[in-house]
């Protein structure tokens, strides 16, 4: 993620969220302005989600990772049944990945902690989340051993 999206790069996605991302791509040189890979990623990561995390994808302002983390993301309908068998007091997800089982699980908790060692996951993770309305998340930017032998006693340690 890096850096915040340019005014002009955030409009791009915007107008173009339903085109081929392949064709856009061979159009960069179009649009100066716009920061074209993280366009593309942005708008191929909103199309992937349509279905796999639909109150996600309503959400115009959430960010995405490049493709693998959204592969291996947990559904919508997934999370929340996982969400249903559990609730406490607190929760760390130790493999947060693109936060979707955190950010499911975390509304039966009073605080969690999302656990990542991929850095732009947890810059992810970081936006999203206060924009889902999870201002209770924490976020480690580590691996889950060298979390967890530091940590405290949690309610529920998720893997």
């Amino acid at each position: 993620m890096g850096m915040p999206l340019s005014a002009q790069t955030r409009q791009f996605i915007k107008e173009h969220w339903l085109d081929d991302v392949h064709a856009l791509a061979l159009q960069a040189g179009k649009y100066p302005e716009v920061n074209m890979s993280e366009a593309v990623v942005q708008i191929a990561g909103r199309q992937s989600i349509e279905e796999k995390i639909p109150s996600w994808y309503a959400m115009e302002d959430i960010r995405y990772p490049r493709r693998l983390p959204l592969e291996q993301c947990s559904s919508e309908a997934t999370a929340r049944y996982k969400a249903s068998l559990i609730k406490g007091e607190s929760l760390a997800d130790v493999t947060g990945g693109f936060g979707v089982d955190c950010a499911f699980l975390s509304v039966n908790f009073r605080k969690a902690v999302y656990v990542e060692r991929q850095k732009e996951l947890c810059e992810l993770a970081a936006h999203n989340f206060p924009l889902l309305g999870l201002n209770h998340i924490a976020i480690e930017n580590a691996d889950a051993v060298s979390y967890l032998k530091k940590t405290k006693a949690v309610d529920c340690i998720y893997m």
